[in-house]
C-alpha cells in the first residue's frame, strides 16, 4: 500500500536522475527506451491499483441493491407520469363538457329573461293604460276661462278683453307678465295671479304654456280650490307630459285628489308618477312615496 502513495514529485525526481545520468554516463538508445517502458508500466500499475482499490471498497451487493432501487423509482415515476397525463385528459374533457353545458344554460336563461321582460312590459303597459284611465277619466272638464280651447259662450265682453290682450302684447311683454304673475303668486295675491295667468293662457305662448298651465294649478291649490286644481294639473299632464313640469303636475294632481278624498284616483296618480317619471327629482319621488304610505295605497 505504501507504493500507492508515490507522489508526482518523486516521479519528477526519478526523471531528473535518469536524464542526468544520460549526460553523466554514456548510455545507448535501447537501454533508454527500455527504462521508459518500465516507467510507463509502473505508472499504469499504480493507476490500476487505485481503481481496483476503489472497486474493492464497493461490494457487488451494494451496487446491485442501489441499481434495483433506481430501477423501481424509474418504473414508479413512469407509472405516475402516465396517471397524471390520464388525469389531465379527463379534466380537460370535463372542462369542455362543462363549457358546453354552461353555454346551453346561459342561452336558455337569456331566452327566459327575454320572455319575462316581454310579459312584464305587456303587463305594465296594461296596468298603466288602466291606471291612466282610472284617474284621468275622473278629471272634470274645464269649462271656464282657464281653458281657451273650450267654447266660452256668449260672453262677448270677456272674449273682447282676451282678444285685445293677445293682440297688444309682444314677446317681451308676455315674459314680463308671466314673471309678474309668479311674483303675485309667491306674494299670496292669488286673485291677481289667477287673472294674469288666465290671460297668458288665452294667448298661448308656446314656450311658456307648460309652466303657465302648472302655475295656474298652483294658484287654485293655494286657494284650496282642489276641484279646479285637479282640472288644471290634469290638463297640464295630458297636454304637456314631456315638459319639465310633467312630474310636478302628476304630484300635485295626486295631492289634489287626496284633498278631495278620492283615494283611488290619488294612488293612481302617484303610481303613474313613479312609473312614468322614475328618473325625476328625488324630492318629487320621495313626496309621492310618502303620500302613498299615508293613503295606504295598494302595492301595484
Amino acid at each position: 500500500m505504501n507504493k500507492l502513495k508515490i507522489k508526482p514529485l518523486g516521479l519528477l525526481l526519478a526523471f531528473q536522475l535518469i536524464f542526468s545520468n544520460i549526460y553523466s554516463q554514456d548510455l545507448d538508445v535501447d537501454e533508454l527506451l527500455e527504462r521508459l517502458d518500465r516507467i510507463e508500466k509502473n505508472i499504469s500499475d499504480i493507476q490500476k491499483g487505485r481503481f481496483d482499490e476503489v472497486e474493492k471498497s464497493l461490494s457487488s451487493g451494494y451496487i446491485s441493491r442501489n441499481e434495483s432501487k433506481l430501477g423501481d423509482f424509474e418504473t414508479k415515476i413512469r407509472t405516475n407520469f402516465g396517471l397524471v397525463e390520464e388525469s389531465n385528459n379527463q379534466i380537460k374533457n370535463i372542462e369542455e363538457k362543462l363549457n358546453l353545458i354552461d353555454k346551453d344554460l346561459q342561452s336558455r336563461i337569456k331566452k327566459l329573461e327575454n320572455e319575462i321582460k316581454k310579459l312584464i312590459k305587456l303587463q305594465s303597459s296594461n296596468k298603466e293604460s288602466t291606471k291612466k284611465k282610472t284617474f284621468l277619466e275622473n278629471i272634470p272638464k274645464n269649462e271656464n276661462l282657464a281653458n281657451p280651447k273650450i267654447k266660452i259662450g256668449e260672453d262677448k265682453k270677456v272674449m273682447s278683453e282676451l282678444s285685445k290682450g293677445k293682440n297688444e302684447l309682444n314677446e317681451d311683454q308676455i315674459k314680463k307678465k308671466y314673471e309678474n304673475a309668479i311674483k303675485l303668486l309667491w306674494a299670496n295675491k292669488y286673485e291677481e295671479a289667477e287673472k294674469q295667468l288666465i290671460q297668458l293662457k288665452s294667448i298661448q305662448p308656446e314656450d311658456l304654456m307648460p309652466n303657465i298651465q302648472y302655475w295656474l294649478g298652483e294658484v287654485y291649490y293655494a286657494k284650496k280650490n282642489f276641484q279646479q286644481a285637479v282640472i288644471e294639473f290634469g290638463e297640464g299632464f295630458q297636454n304637456y307630459p314631456d315638459s319639465i313640469k310633467g312630474p310636478d303636475n302628476l304630484l300635485k294632481l295626486g295631492l289634489s285628489f287626496s284633498n278631495l278624498n278620492k283615494k283611488n284616483e290619488a294612488c293612481s296618480a302617484f303610481f303613474e308618477l313613479e312609473v312614468k317619471y322614475k328618473n325625476s327629482g328625488k324630492n318629487v319621488l320621495e313626496r309621492s312615496q310618502e303620500e302613498r304610505k299615508k293613503l295606504n295605497c295598494p302595492k301595484e
